[in-house]
């Protein structure tokens, strides 16, 4: 019985693969394209914990505005003033909250009172020390008019 014998396929005659520099080549490329992927990542999430901040901010602002609108024209809680303090939200992450009120007075009665609330998450999230005080704050106006009859006119 005769052994087979396989010939070379003359087609890869002279091919050995890839070189090291090819391989190195493709490599760096690959390298620059995950780069470019994790920056698109990192924004990302920077972006959402930015989102996530307005919401709450949001949400407490709104709470604290709707506390006052709650109050009578003439209560003390409606004193014109500024006052700020900090306040936590469900996952216990701190947030400042200003209210400023400013009376309007006209012929001596207080006819008007104008109420701005602004939430501000404090640190912002400490995402590569980025602070998203500012991405994160919010700020809502409201006014009040006197309800009582001829109050309001000149």
């Amino acid at each position: 019985m005769k052994a087979q014998v396989f010939k070379k396929n003359p087609s890869t005659h002279g091919q050995k693969g890839f070189t090291m520099l090819e391989i190195v080549i493709a490599l760096v490329i690959m390298m620059i394209v995950g780069l470019a992927a994790v920056g698109g990542f990192v924004f990302a999430l920077r972006y959402n914990s930015a989102a996530s901040d307005r919401a709450t901010s949001s949400a407490i602002a709104q709470s604290a505005l709707e506390k006052l609108r709650a109050l009578g024209f003439t209560d003390s809680g409606l004193a014109a003033g500024t006052t700020t303090r900090t306040i936590s939200d469900g996952a216990g992450k701190p947030y400042t909250l200003t209210t400023t009120i400013t009376d309007v007075v006209v012929s001596g009665k207080t006819t008007l009172k104008k109420i701005a609330v602004t939430a501000v998450p404090v640190n912002g999230n400490d995402l590569n020390n980025t602070n998203n005080s500012y991405y994160g704050s919010v700020m809502l106006f409201t006014e009040r008019c006197n309800p009582l009859v001829g109050t309001n006119i000149h």
